[in-house]
């Protein structure tokens, strides 16, 4: 399910629909809009990783991507660590989205759940990776890279907070955002 939202975060949130949209069968869980916006800023890096390997030869040469991409993109880099307990949670709640509904879903919520952190992480930076970069419209690069050029002024953690809460705001209900007092 695509997720169309107005303003520049669009771009940004266009990259991130198939994981979204993996969370469609979540409907007695709700990821609190902290971890929501950790999970942007994490997936940051491989959401534009993404773009630049689908769209980097439809771009102009003196272009926000290759002219400030690689900076951009490190901003978000030096806060994964920080931001993967709230990204981590956010991915459970997607794994466990159709646990019960097939093997495979159990299967990853256990291993996510075994596994230490440090060791699944590489491995979720692949897939947000390919499954972006297979998404990706060409024909919308350019407008993905004007969204990320309205973005980039502002400090990573406000850019996950802007995206989080424009989903809450829109009533996003894949994935849902936790009430405000719903912990």
């Amino acid at each position: 399910m695509k997720l169309k939202f107005a303003a520049g975060a669009a771009a940004i949130l266009s990259m991130a629909q198939p994981q979204i949209a993996f969370a469609q069968a979540a409907k007695t869980q709700c990821i609190k809009e902290a971890d929501l916006s950790d999970a942007i800023v994490y997936a940051m890096p491989s959401l534009f990783a993404a773009f630049r390997t689908k769209c980097i030869a439809t771009l102009p040469k003196d272009g926000f991507t290759r002219v400030k991409g690689d900076a951009f993109a490190s901003s978000f880099t030096t806060l994964q660590d920080q931001t993967w307990p709230g990204a981590q949670r956010v991915l459970l709640v997607f794994a466990s989205a159709g646990s019960g509904k097939s093997g495979t879903n159990d299967q990853m919520v256990t291993l996510m759940k075994s596994l230490p952190g440090e060791a699944v992480r590489p491995f979720i930076d692949a897939i947000i990776e390919q499954k972006i970069a297979e998404e990706i419209q060409v024909s919308r690069c350019a407008d993905i890279e004007r969204g990320v050029s309205l973005l980039a002024p502002l400090p990573p953690q406000n850019i996950g907070g802007l995206l989080s809460f424009i989903m809450q705001f829109a009533n996003t209900k894949e994935p849902e955002i936790c009430p405000k007092d719903r912990k």
